[in-house]
């Protein structure tokens, strides 16, 4: 026990290394063993620190969880962002940005789904998750327009279709739901075309 701390306090490392240890550590046991069984006891011996540690950079769980959860989004979101912002035709970028999901969903969309399953985080983050949503849905739906002859509304509810940013509470009556499953239907059958098109036994 004395030469694993001694151990520890050779280890100098500065504040942003530190927490970069620990958000880390904190990543690997939530993909590991998931929400239920974390402790700060667990993080800090994952993290070959002191739970003292632990305290003095993050006021308790819901406060170190918060900012691995915005870590973990905004890295995901950076990604997304530079697809979006890289120059290129409308279908190779609609391509890039599901690449980046199906590369990613393994861990970190795995991490974020395990902790938006705790509700002190969630509601924490519910905030940055809509603006980061917003501007891709903003960004896309102006795309969509300016390639294809599609109302601004319609453009943003199809990228929120297929992006799965719909949200329930959005839809406050039987009309707007008839029109979200239009939109999806529409969408399914141009898709079933064109991939009719280019991939189908009897294409021309």
């Amino acid at each position: 026990m004395l030469a694993e701390q001694a151990g520890r306090r050779r280890r100098r490392l500065s504040p942003d290394q530190r927490i970069k240890e620990i958000l880390d550590a904190a990543y690997a046991l939530v993909l590991q063993d998931g929400m239920s069984t974390l402790t700060m006891d667990k993080i800090a011996r994952q993290a070959d620190a002191s739970k003292a540690l632990l305290y003095s950079y993050f006021t308790n769980m819901t406060d170190l969880l918060q900012a691995l959860y915005e870590r973990e989004h905004d890295k995901l979101q950076a990604l997304h962002l530079a697809a979006l912002n890289t120059p290129h035709g409308f279908e190779e970028m609609v391509k890039l940005t599901a690449k980046i999901n199906r590369e990613n969903q393994n861990d970190r969309l795995l991490l974020l789904k395990r902790l938006e399953a705790d509700v002190s985080v969630r509601k924490a983050m519910a905030k940055t998750d809509q603006q980061g949503r917003s501007d891709v849905v903003k960004f896309l739906s102006k795309e969509i327009t300016a390639h294809f002859d599609v109302p601004k509304d319609i453009a943003a509810d199809a990228v929120r279709l297929a992006l799965r940013f719909q949200e329930q509470d959005r839809l406050h009556s039987v009309d707007d739901h008839i029109k979200q499953d239009e939109i999806w239907g529409a969408m399914m059958v141009g898709a079933m075309q064109e991939l009719e098109k280019r991939f189908g036994k009897n294409r021309r």
